[in-house]
């Protein structure tokens, strides 16, 4: 057995959906798919017997809900949500979920899940000191993990209530965290608050107007309440 390779176990309770996912999966290099089963209570006999890296995992499905399912396990490997439901997403990231697959899931996007799990699966020890590097850091848990993000790769940063999805130069991270927590944080630092859900690094923001500002190709909204705090500090 390859020890890069990741074996992957697929759970959906529709067989032609884990043909799907099943077919994508074969185009990828270092993966195997080691089990396909119908439903949680076949996946927990199927973990019970194989070593599984990742999980593809259906939300709706009888008997037992794949969140019901992962939250019956005590050390459950790397999971990525497959439904047809996008009002899920929030409760998957909080079961720390590696990403969420809408279906039906094309190659690309399975791609990008699968890459984040590469990440993840590879990054180095997080709480790893460097005496040398004296690099801004926040520090949050995503994935099971304590995630140190450099403060000088961060774009910005977009809240989900409970929740913010801090893009960066690398990608995005998800956690549960509030965005006036980080905005203490991050003011200091060249961060600006713009809306009652974004914080953006002043240093990224390659136009704007009263209405919006642009940071590569996104464009993101100025709420009125925050109007004249962004155009003293940005014309300043």
């Amino acid at each position: 057995m390859n020890p890069h390779e990741i074996q992957c176990m697929i759970v959906d309770d529709e067989p032609l959906a884990i043909k799907v996912i099943e077919s994508h999966l074969k185009r990828v290099p270092d993966v195997s798919v080691i089990a396909t089963c119908q439903s949680a209570i076949e996946a927990y006999g199927a973990l019970n017997q194989h070593e599984i890296d990742l999980i593809f995992l259906d939300i709706q499905m009888p008997e037992l809900t794949g969140i019901e399912f992962i939250n019956a396990l005590k050390n459950p490997p790397g999971i990525i949500f497959t439904t047809a439901h996008r009002d899920y997403a929030l409760e998957g990231f909080e079961l720390d979920a590696i990403d969420y697959l809408l279906k039906p899931v094309s190659l690309p996007r399975l791609l990008k899940a699968i890459d984040k799990y590469r990440r993840h699966r590879h990054s180095p020890t997080p709480l790893e000191e460097n005496e040398s590097d004296t690099s801004s850091f926040i520090t949050v848990r995503s994935n099971r993990m304590t995630v140190r993000i450099p403060v000088s790769e961060i774009h910005f940063i977009e809240s989900m209530s409970d929740y913010v999805q801090i893009h960066t130069k690398t990608g995005v991270v998800v956690c549960k965290e509030r965005i006036s927590h980080l905005t203490e944080k991050l003011e200091p630092e060249g961060f600006l608050r713009i809306h009652r859900s974004f914080l953006v690094a002043k240093s990224r923001i390659s136009s704007y107007s009263s209405e919006q500002v642009c940071i590569e190709d996104q464009v993101l909204p100025i709420s009125r309440s925050y109007r004249q705090e962004v155009k003293r500090s940005l014309s300043g």
